[in-house]
């Protein structure tokens, strides 16, 4: 009786392993279906139950938030996987975004463009992120676009933007009081946040989304 009952647990235990792995399988291919690049997400480092959370806002996205200038379709930009790396201007904390940088280090040369479209959430001055704008799209995904040199209109809380709109120009604003500038090289600092049942502001890593539109060639000229 005991062996039987031993081996009818180890079926039972067998049998649920089994069915956890087909759901997991079948959610990955779930998220492929949607057009997740899964393995580019294993890659940089996005853990398994943080990839649905990218599904908030995957249908939303449209282009690269950097746009070339017109004459110059060959001008690129480049970034890294820096996500969750130590900073420490304004205290010890980490990079809760991607940082973007064009082949011209010049400050207010490049277009920054809305990703999506969707709604203006958030604009104006921070001392971190200097001027910023954010941008609510339509599945409920925030992108937080930060170190703007200047706004490409005067936007209000509330307005709505396209996809492929200028926002600004990538730029080296902040770390400081208002107007502060210079004190990094200039570039596009991207963050996304999406709601959660435990907060309002979860964090995710932009790298595989930009490494995807990037790839695709979804991007702008001006």
């Amino acid at each position: 009786m005991r062996k039987w009952f031993l081996g009818f647990c180890f079926l039972l235990f067998f049998n649920v392993q089994t069915a956890g792995y087909l759901r997991e399988n079948v959610s990955l291919e779930e998220l492929k279906e949607a057009g997740i690049p899964v393995e580019d997400f294993c890659k940089a480092g996005v853990e398994r139950e943080e990839m649905d959370l990218y599904l908030t806002f995957w249908e939303d996205l449209v282009c690269f938030p950097a746009a070339g200038s017109c004459g110059e379709a060959d001008s690129g930009f480049f970034f890294e996987n820096t996500w969750k790396e130590e900073r420490n201007y304004g205290g010890n904390r980490v990079h809760e975004g991607c940082d973007i940088f064009g082949e011209k280090s010049v400050s207010g040369y490049y277009p920054v463009v809305s990703m999506t479209a969707g709604v203006v959430e958030k604009i104006g001055w921070l001392p971190l992120g200097g001027w910023r704008i954010g941008i609510r799209s339509p599945g409920g995904g925030y992108f937080y676009y930060a170190h703007l040199s200047s706004y490409g209109a005067e936007f209000q809380e509330g307005d709505s933007v396209k996809a492929g709109e200028v926002l600004g120009f990538l730029g080296d604003s902040g770390y400081g009081e208002e107007g502060t500038t210079g004190k990094f090289p200039p570039h596009l600092h991207l963050g996304i946040y999406v709601r959660t049942e435990k907060t309002e502001e979860y964090a995710l890593n932009p790298y595989p989304v930009l490494e995807f539109l990037q790839e695709e060639q979804k991007n702008f000229f001006y």
